[in-house]
């Protein structure tokens, strides 16, 4: 029986507390993981980019609203300057064409309500010669966008 003697070499030995290399762990390198200070810069990186995101979604859902609002004008204007298109020449008068009030214009079947606009028709004779009318449409909204059509009718 042949007895086998295990020598171990220095620089390969692995110890608790060495590296696979077999050096040993310098004293003065920095401990694994982040500081206090380095979590709280990165709060602090990341704070200032979600404020900037917070503004950027509430800008965005505000022109999404104006957009809307200013859709639904310019289908209240068109659709008054239709109906006005539609009336008899003589009967294109102020007196047909009242102004609306918040809430009161409701239009189709089933009935659609826009009860955040309000329209009103401007008429004017012989504008912009005899024998002519021009019409002006103002639709607003309770947001403030406001959208103004015009036609000029003819007998």
């Amino acid at each position: 029986m042949t007895s086998e003697v295990l020598i171990q070499h220095p620089e390969t030995s692995t110890r608790p507390g060495e590296r696979s290399s077999g050096t040993p762990p310098r004293r003065g390198s920095p401990p694994k993981g982040l500081t206090l200070v380095e979590v709280l810069v990165a709060l602090a990186v990341f704070g200032v980019f979600a404020a900037g995101m917070a503004g950027l979604v509430i800008g965005l859902v505000n022109a999404n609203a104006n957009s809307k609002d200013r859709d639904a004008a310019v289908f209240l204007a068109l659709d008054r300057l239709e109906t006005i298109r539609n009336t008899s020449y003589p009967n294109i008068i102020p007196a047909n064409f009242p102004t609306e009030e918040y809430g009161t214009i409701t239009l189709g079947t089933p009935p659609n309500s826009y009860p955040d606009f309000q329209r009103s028709v401007s008429i004017q004779d012989n504008v912009p010669m005899a024998g002519l009318k021009r019409v002006v449409v103002t639709v607003s909204s309770r947001r403030g966008v406001r959208v103004t059509e015009e036609m000029v009718v003819g007998q």
